[in-house]
């Protein structure tokens, strides 16, 4: 188990069009913080329960949050010991755009990576075994174009890997339940 953080230089820009990736489609920025039942229709979320639980978390009534991406998918790249590998995305930001400084991105950041340090390897300890599961945190300057704000947003990725598919998925949705679990910790400190 692996939790790193990074900083990427390149703008994100919001809202952005629907494009073709792998032969997946992805429907490009749809602000599902306003319309949840928006969730399971979108690309990403169809078949995948976990996407659709991340996402309404991130984007509920009271979050502090809002997402602006995500993608998921079994990789193709295989390695001998293990050769199913599911890597995923989800990009937020703060709900309210005006307040994403970098500052904020990576206080949260930095509270993102303890606690999923802290949950993963409790979860780790009760399943008796180490995750094969890989996470980057990753800031980035963001273009808001429809508020006319330059800001920050930030993307965790998550690697999950083995010999199967049901044990990578079960994996990753282990990853998925810990982001879930960190989020609502960091938005519980927002309301006190």
């Amino acid at each position: 188990m692996d939790i790193r953080f990074s900083e990427r230089t390149e703008i994100f820009h919001v809202p952005y069009g629907p494009f073709s990736h792998d032969g997946d489609l992805n429907s490009g920025f749809v602000d599902v913080k306003t319309n949840l039942t928006f969730i399971p229709v979108l690309p990403p979320c169809i078949g995948w329960p976990e996407t659709q639980e991340l996402l309404r978390s991130i984007n509920a009534p009271l979050s502090p949050f809002m997402s602006l991406a995500t993608h998921q998918c079994f990789s193709d790249v295989q390695h001998q010991e293990q050769p199913v590998t599911l890597v995923s995305f989800v990009t937020l930001c703060l709900a309210e755009v005006a307040h994403n400084h970098k500052t904020m991105i990576t206080d949260l950041a930095t509270f993102l990576q303890g606690q999923l340090d802290h949950l993963l390897q409790e979860i780790s300890e009760s399943l008796q075994q180490r995750l094969q599961l890989e996470v980057v945190i990753e800031s980035q300057p963001t273009a808001f174009h429809h508020f006319k704000v330059d800001g920050w947003s930030l993307t965790i990725f998550m690697a999950a890997s083995g010999r199967e598919h049901r044990t990578v998925r079960a994996t990753w949705g282990w990853g998925i339940q810990a982001l879930i679990d960190a989020l609502a910790g960091y938005s519980s400190l927002e309301n006190t």
